[in-house]
């Protein structure tokens, strides 16, 4: 279960500001990878040492808006790219790794292409997925 939907602009603080402190302790699991969504493009998951991708089989429908839905446990930052034919990148973010899913919106994705997603700066990380659907489907 996940302790909540944030977007990225939610961790920018004003230049000069205090950095938030620290999320209290809680006794929820930290954020685990969704199950398979209909409509999926493509999927990331790292637990441990061990990575995994998929594409999820299907391309996208034009007309159909799509997201990415991504969380991470650990200290740091990851950074999630989702990427099209030819390694093309479509977006890239980076969220705190506090187990709290994130919901990006990327809008209409290339019709027929191949979607990838994946993740860099996962060392010091436990825990990491990100799942690309449509994005009513996420929410």
């Amino acid at each position: 279960m996940h302790r909540g939907i944030r977007g990225v602009a939610a961790h920018a603080t004003p230049s000069g500001a205090p950095a938030a402190s620290p999320p209290l302790a809680s006794a929820e699991p930290p954020a685990t990878p969704l199950p398979t969504i209909p409509g999926e493009l493509a999927r990331f998951e790292l637990e441990g040492a061990i990575a995994s991708g998929r594409h999820g089989g299907s391309k996208p429908v034009a007309g159909t808006e799509y997201g990415v839905k991504a969380a991470c446990v650990g200290p740091g930052d990851v950074t999630f790219t989702v990427s099209g034919a030819g390694a093309v990148r479509i977006a890239e973010f980076s969220l705190p790794c506090d187990g709290v899913a994130t919901l990006n919106g990327l809008g209409d994705l290339p019709p027929s292409s191949a979607i990838q997603v994946d993740a860099a700066d996962t060392e010091n990380v436990s825990r990491a997925w990100a799942v690309v659907a449509p994005l009513d489907a996420l929410r």
